[in-house]
């Protein structure tokens, strides 16, 4: 049996914007701690994301030096916004899918910076502990005790092999030897392991990683999101393309791991 190793980390802290590559981590119940808290709404308070508003992925993120929130950057200008929105905040609800959340709602300086860069009006809200979005209830592992998911899109946490990558850019160069190789950003991953074979991590059911207890609930299907360069944010053909010729079953096409988490704790990458 392969022992997985991490060689890569990643959170999200606002749904659908660029992502922070972490060291080390703390795997809490919902996901990786601090991600995919906070996403954008619209006027309607429906959720926004690249699939429809790809101008998100111009957003970059990274820790305050202090440690105390991030830091949000658009083509050079920044905004400050803290890892947590207080009590003070103004409660509402929030759409994402089909499930309806409690959420908090940033300050309006916040709001009208975010407006302002997609010239369009949008609001960011907070998911907070106490809010409930339980998982499906096919995946609930205790259904006396139901588990909750973050703003992510169904999941808590998404695991990807590097062998699963490395093949799937081995069948695109076959067919196009002058393709540029697929990026592991271009899938969103939270945990990027090594030392499995192509989609071993879809069939590694619980497992452990650092002092962290993790199960797979069932690979992840992809989206027209994947077809979206992280860099230049221009939509092509691929990944999907080649997907779909050997990772498509009941109409979805799978890469990557769902992951939910049965113990917390700590996971880091592997020197």
């Amino acid at each position: 049996m392969l022992v997985p190793r991490i060689t890569a980390i990643y959170i999200y802290p606002i749904k659908s914007m660029g992502a922070i590559s972490l060291t080390a981590a703390a795997v809490e119940m919902r996901g990786l701690q601090h991600d995919r808290r906070y996403m954008l709404v619209d006027s309607n308070g429906r959720f926004l994301t690249q699939r429809t508003t790809p101008a998100l992925g111009k957003f970059q993120l990274r820790y305050n030096p202090e440690g105390t929130g991030f830091l949000v950057d658009f083509l050079g200008d920044t905004l400050s916004i803290p890892l947590y929105l207080g009590d003070d905040s103004l409660v509402g609800e929030a759409q994402i899918w089909d499930d309806t959340v409690s959420v908090l709602h940033a300050a309006t300086s916040v709001n009208n910076w975010f407006s302002e860069k997609l010239q369009q009006p949008v609001s960011l809200v907070y998911l907070p502990d106490e809010s409930s979005r339980p998982l499906p209830e096919e995946h609930q592992p205790n259904p006396s005790n139901l588990m909750h998911v973050s703003l992510a899109d169904g999941y808590p946490i998404l695991v990807i092999s590097e062998a699963s990558l490395q093949q799937l850019n081995q069948k695109i160069q076959a067919d196009e030897p002058n393709h540029p190789p697929m990026q592991m950003m271009r899938f969103r991953p939270n945990i990027v392991l090594d030392q499995l074979q192509p989609h071993q991590e879809d069939e590694l059911r619980t497992f452990q990683l650092g002092s962290a207890t993790l199960h797979v609930t069932k690979p992840c299907s992809r989206c027209i999101l994947t077809t979206l360069d992280p860099t230049t944010l221009e939509r092509g053909p691929e990944p999907l393309r080649t997907l779909n010729t050997y990772r498509k079953q009941d109409h979805n096409i799978l890469f990557g791991a769902n992951v939910i988490c049965l113990t917390p704790g700590k996971i880091a990458v592997s020197h």
